[in-house]
């Protein structure tokens, strides 16, 4: 018994450590977003590799992955000056996302169902409205408030919209996959998924937002809410991409390597 649960720690390691090394390699190809000349917001699919991590191997080796990739991806590629504090976030987003699948991976499909289309719902009108606010009510109130957002106001309205899109027809894509592979499950892992990374990530940027803003003169000068908004409908947009790949990698690893 001692052998067998010292063969499956070192495969656990091994397995880990190629996740590590792709996000690394992911991350470099990554592309960072400037505020008033100052580094605010990372675009890159390194998550994926990042997150699978805290799904497949739990949350101390989702924590410590995420902790060495933010750490090691600075050495690799840095911008802008080392935060340890954020390597902190990394690594709490690793421990949230690990403890939140164990309770989200046997919960009722049907009710992530019905909460995911009423996500997405709700996150496309609330574009839509913005978009109204926005041409059809250039001097009101809360396009004033949107236009305070620079260049960075079609976020509110376009993005969110693609964002509702988006997730509209990769619901649409798992109900297809799902009728012909009907053992497929995928399309379950994938709106659980949404949610455990989403809700994670959101935690993640929201204390990034805080940390940056402290620690960089630049991104402290702007609005917290200005700042932070951009980078949440970012964070939105990346988690249903990146949400899709990691449940088609869980489907693999249950069928060709967890079986073995």
């Amino acid at each position: 018994m001692d052998i067998e649960k010292k063969s499956i720690s070192i495969k656990s390691i091994v397995q880990v450590s190629l996740l590590i090394a792709l996000a690394l390699v992911v991350r470099n190809l990554s592309y960072m977003v400037y505020f008033g000349g100052a580094p605010g917001m990372r675009v890159g699919f390194s998550g994926i590799f990042t997150k699978t991590v805290a799904i497949l191997f739990g949350p101390l080796l989702g924590g410590t992955a995420s902790g060495m990739i933010d750490m090691l991806g600075y050495l690799m590629k840095p911008d802008g000056a080392y935060i340890p504090l954020l390597t902190v976030t990394a690594i709490l987003g690793g421990v949230i996302t690990g403890i939140l699948w164990r309770f989200t991976k046997e919960a009722d499909a049907i009710k992530y169902k019905r909460s995911f289309l009423v996500l997405i719902f709700i996150i496309g009108i609330s574009g839509i409205i913005n978009h109204v606010f926005i041409f059809f009510m250039p001097n009101s109130i809360w396009t004033a408030t949107l236009n305070k957002l620079g260049k960075y106001k079609d976020f509110t309205s376009v993005g969110l919209e693609i964002i509702s899109g988006i997730g509209f027809l990769f619901f649409i894509a798992d109900l297809i996959i799902k009728k012909v592979y009907s053992k497929s499950s995928s399309q379950n892992d994938f709106l659980k998924v949404v949610i455990t990374t989403g809700i994670s990530g959101i935690i993640v940027t929201t204390l990034n937002t805080f940390i940056l803003r402290i620690f960089i003169p630049a991104l402290g000068k702007k609005g917290f809410i200005i700042f932070l908004v951009p980078r949440v409908i970012e964070e939105i947009f990346m988690t249903m991409i990146q949400a899709y790949i990691i449940s088609i990698l869980i489907s693999i690893y249950k069928k060709h390597i967890l079986q073995k």
